[in-house]
């Protein structure tokens, strides 16, 4: 397999790398580009199963990769949990299914971390009590005081615990 050279690393990089904030017109475009390569996955009736910054590249522009998790969208077997814990959809946590609203979970907090420019939980351990928390208790990344209000209000759709009310990928 060959893939482009990404000069700027991952979005995980490229977020904490970056010695000034980021704008939020960048951002925005940025986002929009990860939703609709997200869009294509989804239409292609693919769910990617590890969406995290870690797996978005950058080259001027971004890049969803890591594909090696990616399945069929109709699978509805009861699998192995993959993936980074904070990312995770809860009911992945509970009963081991991904749907594509668990890729909308992961965008959620993906969008949380680029607007926020920290790592989601970055004050706690990445543990057993940490998934406990996430499935029982809710518990969610904090969202920036400088998020405007409009994308606070989307990162809380999309990382809902009941995954019917997550929006679609063609709504964000």
């Amino acid at each position: 397999m060959v893939l482009q050279y990404c000069k700027d690393g991952s979005l995980r990089d490229y977020i904490y790398q970056s010695e000034k904030h980021i704008n939020y017109f960048l951002k925005i475009d940025h986002l929009f580009q990860i939703s609709r390569g997200l869009l294509y996955i989804h239409k292609s009736g693919k769910i990617h199963r590890d969406l995290h910054s870690g797996n978005i590249l950058f080259d001027n522009i971004p890049y969803i990769s890591d594909f090696g998790l990616c399945q069929s969208a109709t699978n509805n077997k009861k699998q192995e949990v993959y993936g980074v814990t904070p990312y995770i959809a809860p009911e992945v946590l509970r009963e081991y299914k991904y749907t594509k609203a668990t890729d909308i979970y992961s965008f959620g907090i993906l969008m949380n971390e680029y607007i926020s420019q920290e790592f989601p939980y970055n004050d706690i351990p990445h543990d057993h009590i940490l998934t406990v928390n996430i499935c029982s208790k809710g518990l969610r990344p904090k969202i920036s005081e400088n998020t405007p209000k409009l994308f606070a209000d989307l990162i809380t759709k999309c990382w809902d615990t009941k995954a019917e009310n997550r929006p679609t990928v063609k709504e964000l």
